[in-house]
């Protein structure tokens, strides 16, 4: 049925759209199991240059996402549309979201952080109803990803095109401003944060901050500089731009933005985030610092639960989507070194990739070895791999397909330390967690060489 949906012969197109609208009215919300097979699909024929079959494309998107009560199952293919060059798709993709979203509230904890990058980019299309469907849409982005994050997507754009396009997301922000009335709840509700980053009330719990929220504009043009500048949903509006899960105070980020890249800078947010579960200061004046931060596993249940599919990658390289979405999971959960290697983009861009993998496989090793590091009892390591393990294995997933034999190699080494720390702790790994990589490598066990295939 997926084959038909974009057949060349017209008349099958369009009865295989039907078809898959009424299967999807029929089953109902679990008829997003097999969203992955059809969003992107049926999103393609919105390219069709007649009007009927864009229409009746349309209409099985709007069956699928009733179906499904929302897009979230959805999302995934939609951003691949998104990036189509097709402006016809583009602008029509757009304008049906847009009017979706104008009928149905946002649901809580959608995440479209993956649509913003290719919005941004509508915004500066050379076709006008492509730039007019991102600008219907770009509310619903500010009011789902945060303000923050949208602008500092717009530093891969040209200063021109950025001054066009800054003023946009500047009204858009007015206009995903309704939702704001619970604002001043910020710091009881923290699901609020999201709807309330465009409220000026917050600025006024601290003294400091007013200043920075005379040009709100400017807020994500402190990103750009750091690699992990597209990271910033979770900040409250008019607070200096850095991360709310690294509890430090400003020494400490005085100090880590003046030591290198591999220092002692990385040792604050561990012992901030650890310490209080020790109730002693010995981690602050420790010399290690652990590379992955907390041992909250509620949160690795709750990702798992929204986005395990989202890592069955066939084959191809890195998608950039899910690079940046893994990014924005990881910050708040690992070192700044590791996320400057593993999410690197400079020239020797792999050799960082790999150094990245080392260090969570020396990780994942010592624990597995029941090696105790300085102000980190075992239990303590213990915990915060098994918060986090879900991390590693989809940062497997995404680079497995790589062209490069040593990345591909250290991405398996990673794998099995994951997997005897597992057997080490007696924890039986569960379904979404195992989605995250085993089809992926099942996958490439064709492909690989004799040796590496031999490891797989």
């Amino acid at each position: 049925m997926k084959a038909r949906v974009t057949d060349s012969n017209k008349a099958v197109q369009t009865l295989a759209l039907d078809i898959v609208s009424r299967v999807a009215t029929g089953m109902g919300k679990p008829f997003e199991k097999h969203t992955r097979l059809y969003a992107l699909s049926v999103a393609t024929v919105l390219s069709d240059q007649k009007a009927p079959v864009r229409a009746a494309a349309v209409q099985t998107l709007t069956a699928i996402a009733t179906a499904c009560e929302g897009v979230e199952s959805m999302v995934a293919g939609i951003t691949t549309a998104l990036e189509s060059q097709n402006p016809l798709q583009r602008s029509s993709l757009l304008n049906w979201l847009a009017s979706w979203f104008k009928e149905h509230e946002l649901g809580p904890g959608l995440d479209l952080n993956s649509w913003v990058a290719p919005v941004i980019a509508c915004l500066d299309d050379r076709n006008g109803d492509v730039r007019k469907g991102a600008q219907a849409l770009l509310p619903t982005l500010v009011a789902a990803a945060g303000y923050d994050y949208v602008m500092s997507q717009t530093h891969t754009l040209k200063p021109a095109s950025r001054s066009t396009v800054a003023p946009l997301i500047q009204a858009a922000r007015a206009a995903a401003s309704p939702p704001p009335a619970p604002a001043a709840k910020t710091g009881a509700a923290p699901r609020a944060t999201a709807h309330a980053k465009a409220a000026p009330p917050e600025p006024a719990a601290a003294p400091s901050p007013p200043p920075q929220d005379i040009a709100p504009a400017d807020a994500p043009k402190v990103a750009p500089p750091s690699k992990l500048g597209g990271i910033r949903r979770k900040l409250p509006q008019g607070t200096v731009p850095r991360p709310e899960s690294r509890s430090e105070t400003p020494d400490s980020m005085l100090s880590s933005r003046m030591t290198s890249k591999i220092g002692t800078g990385l040792k604050r947010p561990g012992s901030t985030l650890n310490g209080p579960t020790r109730g002693s200061p010995q981690p602050a004046a420790s010399t290690y610092a652990p590379p992955l931060i907390g041992d909250h596993t509620e949160a690795k249940r709750q990702r798992l639960a929204k986005d395990a599919q989202r890592w069955i990658n066939e084959a191809g390289p890195t998608r950039k989507d899910l690079a940046e979405l893994l990014q924005h999971q990881m910050e708040p959960h690992a070192s700044k070194e590791l996320i400057s290697l593993l999410f690197s983009r400079d020239h020797n861009a792999v050799n960082d990739h790999v150094s990245g993998l080392t260090i969570l496989h020396d990780f994942y090793s010592s624990v597995q070895a029941g090696e105790e590091k300085p102000g980190f009892p075992l239990e303590s390591l213990q915990s915060i791999c098994l918060a986090n393990s879900d991390l590693a294995l989809k940062y497997v997933s995404i680079k497995a397909h790589e062209p490069q034999s040593n990345l591909v190699q250290r991405c398996l080494d990673v794998v099995d330390a994951v997997v005897g720390f597992f057997q080490s702790v007696d924890y039986q790994i569960g379904d979404p967690e195992a989605l995250c990589f085993v089809p992926t490598i099942i996958y490439k066990v064709r492909p690989l060489p004799l040796v590496l295939n031999a490891r797989v």
